[in-house]
């Protein structure tokens, strides 16, 4: 097994999953009349301006007050509008039968028409997530029974309504005839409290700035992704990171103001418009004035996102602004950046574009049926491979700065279709996305290992050493003295065992790498032999 070969740090494979959607919700267009008479028409005009965000707000009613309480993450999608974009036509994000990732940046089944997926973020920085939840109306329905023999699970009922458990730790909940409730993990008694609280009718349980950012799925806007971050984040590992920054050291900017305008976050949003390309338009919101240039806020973002692993290539590019309280990025997207920023909440679910075709009866693959999915399959994991590629050319020494994205997609690699898969391609994803998180993990691990090593210092230098970013996280560092001759070379050797133990996280993930591809090679020429087809 390729993680195996890699490194003993991780004892078990995350079980492979179904295949993950990505959606949106219904747009809507006014009808002239240009008989009318110009008085008529203007209000027509007037009442649709004003009653635009209302609708919004109307149309997502349904489905925010039936998210659990506690969210401080969602993404909200418009299908409806995202299938005739021109984009999505041209590279049939609604065709059948396709690998989920080749050539597409968003899967839009047919049958879906609004989605809201919700989860709550345990730590902003990694994107560990504590549960996740997507409530989905539908323009048909669809059988249960169909559902759980597509995903290999079976239909339990919780509270009189019908559930189907997935092995890819989900339940999916038949809410009412056009509306689905998925729910991960798959922890029974919480699907049954959610329910019950689904039955009282609580409410709107979002937050307000993320029942405000719902407010902007509208007219060119099909997609908004948003994080609620207020009292997110920990004011020492802020000034920590702040005392490192080059951008800062460079300006004459004051580190506490600084730090007191990163403490005041609100949120970041990202308005998605889909045309003929991707654009986006992203906001980090504060408490507080901006009180800086352009260009700063913009090198300041950019290394906030490189320092925690959270970069977007793409954002390099776009144009920088300060507005208020705001710092604004707009420009295109790539399918890449695009994939990368929908995949900080998703959910496992169903191959719902398929169910509609099929019944509930089990029947036998045939010999078509394994190779077709198969090949699916095999692509759709090589595509995703494929996206990490900028990744894997860095030569960056420091260590974790592609982790976050490593563990997204292994996640989404575990999330494929798997029904009528080929059992050894289903070992060789189950393996990619094992090595992805070994790498991740040793990557992250280094700083860990590197703040252990130099906190052995002191027992030979009789004082202590004004730690880093790494130290101070992982609570090896902190505030405190270094003394006499001792502190050229406490630093020197400091600085030497950080370089050793990054060097070594980036010879493994080369190694891991190497490994992948070599799989990758390897199954290919065996899936080809076996089925006839190229793969």
């Amino acid at each position: 097994m390729i993680a195996g070969r890699l490194g003993s740090d991780r004892s078990s494979l995350v079980s492979t999953v179904s295949a993950r959607l990505h959606f949106s919700f219904l747009s809507e267009n006014l009808l002239r009349d240009d008989t009318m008479p110009l008085r008529t028409t203007f209000f027509l005009i007037a009442a649709f301006c004003l009653a635009t965000p209302s609708a919004a707000r109307a149309q997502f009613a349904e489905l925010s007050n039936k998210i659990p309480s506690g969210a401080n993450t969602i993404v909200a999608m418009d299908v409806a509008a995202l299938q005739k974009t021109p984009l999505a036509q041209q590279q049939g994000w609604t065709r059948k039968l396709e690998a989920q990732f080749v050539d597409r940046a968003v899967f839009l089944p047919p049958e879906a028409d609004k989605l809201l997926i919700a989860g709550q973020i345990i730590h902003p920085e990694d994107l560990q997530q504590a549960w996740e939840t997507a409530i989905i109306t539908m323009t048909e329905p669809l059988s249960m029974r169909s559902i759980a023999r597509a995903e290999g699970g079976y239909v339990d009922d919780i509270n009189g309504k019908d559930a189907v458990w997935s092995p890819s730790g989900a339940y999916v909940v038949g809410l009412n005839e056009r509306t689905l409730g998925i729910i991960s993990p798959a922890n029974r008694q919480s699907v049954g409290k959610w329910l019950d609280d689904v039955a009282s009718n609580p409410g709107d349980t979002l937050t307000p700035y993320l029942q405000s950012a719902l407010n902007k799925v509208a007219g060119e806007t099909q997609i908004v992704l948003a994080i609620d971050l207020k009292n997110a984040l920990s004011p020492h590992r802020v000034e920590d990171r702040l005392k490192g920054s080059e951008t800062l050291q460079k300006s004459s900017l004051k580190l506490e103001d600084i730090v007191a305008l990163v403490m005041s976050i609100q949120g970041t949003t990202v308005e998605v418009s889909i045309g003929s390309e991707a654009r986006s338009k992203a906001r980090v919101d504060f408490g507080k004035p901006v009180a800086m240039s352009d260009v700063i806020a913009k090198r300041l973002v950019l290394e906030a996102l490189e320092q925690i692993g959270l970069e977007v290539n793409d954002l390099q590019e776009h144009k920088f602004s300060t507005v208020g309280n705001s710092v604004i990025a707009e420009g295109p997207l790539s399918a890449t950046s695009l994939r990368r920023l929908l995949s900080v909440v998703e959910i496992p679910t169903t191959n719902f574009s398929q169910l509609a075709e099929e019944t509930a009866e089990d029947h036998s693959p045939s010999a078509g049926d394994m190779a077709k999915n198969s090949q699916v399959y095999f692509k759709s994991v090589v595509s995703l491979l494929d996206d990490l590629r900028s990744d894997r050319e860095k030569q960056d020494t420091r260590g974790g700065m592609d982790a976050v994205w490593m563990e997204r997609y292994a996640r989404k690699i575990d999330r494929l279709p798997i029904l009528f898969v080929d059992e050894q391609l289903l070992d060789f994803g189950s393996n990619c996305a094992e090595t992805l998180r070994v790498m991740a993990t040793t990557r992250r691990g280094a700083g860990l290992t590197a703040g252990s090593m130099k906190s052995a210092l002191r027992t030979t230098t009789g004082g202590a050493y004004g730690g880093g970013y790494y130290d101070y996280s992982y609570g090896y560092g902190g505030a405190g003295y270094v003394s006499g001759s001792s502190a050229t070379s406490n630093a020197k050797d400091r600085n030497q065992i950080q370089t050793q133990v990054q060097n070594q996280a980036t010879a493994k993930r080369t190694e891991g790498w190497r490994l992948i591809e070599d799989a990758t090679a390897d199954i290919r020429r065996q899936m080809t032999q076996k089925y006839s087809v190229a793969f």
